[in-house]
């Protein structure tokens, strides 16, 4: 009877213990995805701004009817830009939430940089000029042709950038450069601002999901914007450079290869 109870018991604790397997899963699996859905509300806020701001723009007259056709090619980019993260986050591979097995083939494709870089600086002209920040952008000349995801490179751009706009004071900078990393093989997106730095203490904390920060306008951060280009430039397989002082600015660097060897 002893030799019965104890194996009762042990069966007992085992069920237990894979139950308790279970539902630790079952958790770290609802915070990822309810992490993928806060960062897909994150990402999808730059183009949204850009489709508000232009339309109202429009609306109210503040613009002469000879620029509506270049202020509707905007919007309209910025809508496909939307759609385009939407079938993103509608085709993600849920099963995958560690982000193990990269990107898929379907999304690596051959694009140009430049078209890109013009996009995303006409994306935040508005909110450069609202802010009265000098902002410029420049492709060096033997910059090539890639062979990546569009998608991930528009993210890290667009957090980056909405980072280093959000943190610049007025009368301030913010550059972004393309170019070659020097060895042929990796290519550098370099994204400056005169802004507000940070603190030394705070420079290994940014990367953490949800380490906010306010800046001197008042603007709170939600704390998803770096830790997203990190896991962007991780799944391109480059890594994003960090170099800060305090009220010195901050200069990112996003370096990764050219070319991208997608999963299967």
């Amino acid at each position: 009877m002893a030799k019965s109870d104890k194996k009762a018991k042990k069966a007992l604790k085992d069920a237990q213990k894979a139950l308790e397997r279970v539902l630790k899963n079952e958790n770290a699996f609802k915070d990822a995805v309810r992490l993928s859905v806060r960062s897909f509300a994150h990402d999808i806020k730059n183009p949204l701004n850009a489709l508000i701001g232009y339309s109202q723009l429009m609306c109210h007259g503040t613009i002469p009817p000879e620029k509506y056709l270049e202020s509707a090619e905007v919007i309209d980019t910025a809508a496909k830009r939307m759609l385009a993260l939407c079938n993103s986050m509608l085709e993600e591979d849920w099963d995958d939430k560690n982000g193990t097995q990269g990107p898929a083939e379907d999304e690596v494709q051959d694009f140009e940089v430049a078209d890109m870089i013009g996009e995303v600086e006409t994306l935040f002209q508005q909110t450069a000029s609202d802010r009265d920040i000098d902002f410029s952008t420049r492709v060096s000349e033997d910059f090539p042709t890639l062979h990546t995801v569009p998608q991930h490179i528009y993210r890290a751009l667009t957090n980056t950038l909405s980072n280093a706009m959000k943190f610049t004071a007025g009368g301030g900078n913010v550059s972004l450069k393309a170019e070659m990393d020097g060895s042929g093989d990796a290519v550098l997106f370099v994204i400056r601002d005169s802004g507000e730095g940070i603190p030394a203490t705070q420079l290994k904390e940014i990367l953490k999901p949800y380490k906010t920060t306010v800046s001197a306008r008042g603007d709170e951060g939600t704390g998803l914007g770096l830790p997203i280009v990190n896991q962007l430039m991780l799944e391109l397989g480059g890594r994003m450079e960090i170099s800060s002082r305090e009220h010195q600015g901050t200069k990112v660097t996003l370096r990764f290869p050219k070319t991208l060897q997608a999963a299967a």
